[in-house]
């Protein structure tokens, strides 16, 4: 019996927790999985802003062919306030790579046929 009691309090001194080693493994590998992580969550949040750039310009080519038809717009040089001012857009678009930048602007070209096409939409 006086053997099985010493047994159990070895058994007890030795549950101290974890050592400094450990932690510090522990430390080691969550920085390993970080400095893993954190650039490829860069390239997804800088893709990401490309195409919302890539889906503005065609939010505002496929606006301006329909105020250029119902308006009957003449060729030429236009401006994004003027899809804005006639409520085709609520606001100017701001570039989100840039966002120094906004869409300004946007040619209407007219085929022989009467065919519209949006060209030049780019930030400014």
């Amino acid at each position: 019996m006086n053997k099985l009691m010493t047994m159990k309090m070895k058994f007890k001194k030795n549950q101290k927790g974890l050592t400094l080693i450990e932690l510090l493994a522990v430390i080691v590998i969550l920085g390993v999985i970080a400095a893993i992580a954190v650039p490829s969550i860069g390239g997804v949040i800088g893709d990401s802003k490309t195409k919302a750039d890539a889906q503005t310009v065609l939010l505002i080519q496929d606006s301006a062919l329909k105020w250029a038809v119902q308006t009957t717009a003449t060729a030429g040089a236009k401006t994004v306030s003027d899809l804005v001012d006639a409520g085709y857009l609520a606001s100017v678009p701001v570039s989100q790579v840039d966002t120094t930048k906004s869409y300004q602007g946007f040619t209407v070209e007219i085929s022989t046929t009467g065919v519209y096409s949006i060209t030049g939409v780019s930030a400014t």
